[in-house]
């Protein structure tokens, strides 16, 4: 074969093995750190941000940012008029601040990988005061994590006071679709409205899913509902974490004991002539 020919193949082969690398990156960077509010007594949705690296500087298509928001109950997660500034221009951060119906003065802030590491975590903060009574949900989702070939642990931590009424949860999709509540992680409601100092409140809550439920690439979120009647005050921080779920050191050496000693156990006995 010519050298020429020759040259002009491995130019085109190059060129192919490029751009199908190019088609797919966009695919493979398909996560979306995702915070929304919602007031019981405003239309549509109040605050939908995404974080600004995936909004303005990533390669993602904005299909992959449709498809992450989607609510089988409410389609897109948007309404109009609502807040979409991110108070913060680092990647695996988001935030806002500002009123929100009757809740007059909110600080929430969401934070994710690659801010807290490579490995799964979101964290997020909340404090809200309201100038008369109503419901307020906050959620941060982030679609981009991935399963190592285990079960997967999730870990939920969380504190914080109330003189109203909390209800936090945590979810695990494994669609990697954000705002799909398939398994819940942890869940607790906190009721501070009955007494005249509001309480303070604390969790940790482990659940494993295993690799029949989850594989492959996975959604965390976090969903807080806050019901405050007026000069009622609300703060929180919710730490959710996920790993691969393997057997602890000494849990799996005293496994392997008894398996021995069981098997010790069973050898027949020699008879003595």
């Amino acid at each position: 074969m010519p050298r020429a020919s020759l040259r002009g193949r491995r130019f085109l082969i190059f060129g192919w093995v490029c751009s199908l690398v190019c088609t797919l990156t966009p695919l493979t960077a398909s996560a979306a750190l995702i915070l929304r509010a919602d007031h019981s007594d405003t239309p549509g949705f109040d605050v939908v941000v995404i974080d600004q690296q995936f909004g303005v500087g990533s390669r993602m298509r904005s299909s992959a940012i449709n498809a992450s928001m989607r609510d089988g109950s409410s389609g897109l997660a948007s309404s109009t008029g609502a807040n979409t500034t991110d108070l913060y221009v680092q990647e695996g951060l988001v935030g806002f601040s500002g009123p929100i119906g009757d809740f007059q003065m909110n600080v929430t802030t969401g934070f994710s990988s690659p801010l807290l590491g490579d490995e799964g975590r979101m964290d997020l903060f909340n404090v809200s005061f309201s100038g008369g009574s109503g419901t307020l949900t906050l959620e941060l989702w982030d679609t981009g994590f991935e399963t190592e070939g285990n079960a997967t642990r999730f870990h939920t931590l969380l504190g914080g006071t109330t003189d109203g009424l909390v209800e936090i949860a945590t979810y695990a999709d494994d669609d990697g679709d954000a705002f799909s509540t398939e398994y819940l992680l942890a869940s607790g409601i906190y009721d501070g409205s009955s007494t005249l100092d509001g309480i303070a409140f604390a969790s940790d809550q482990t659940t494993d899913l295993s690799v029949e439920q989850l594989a492959g690439g996975y959604a965390m979120g976090i969903r807080a509902t806050i019901t405050h009647s007026y000069g009622d005050v609300t703060s929180f921080d919710v730490d959710l974490q996920s790993a691969s779920a393997v057997p602890e050191p000494a849990t799996a050496l005293m496994a392997m004991l008894l398996l021995l000693l069981s098997s010790f156990c069973r050898m027949p006995r020699r008879r003595c002539h």
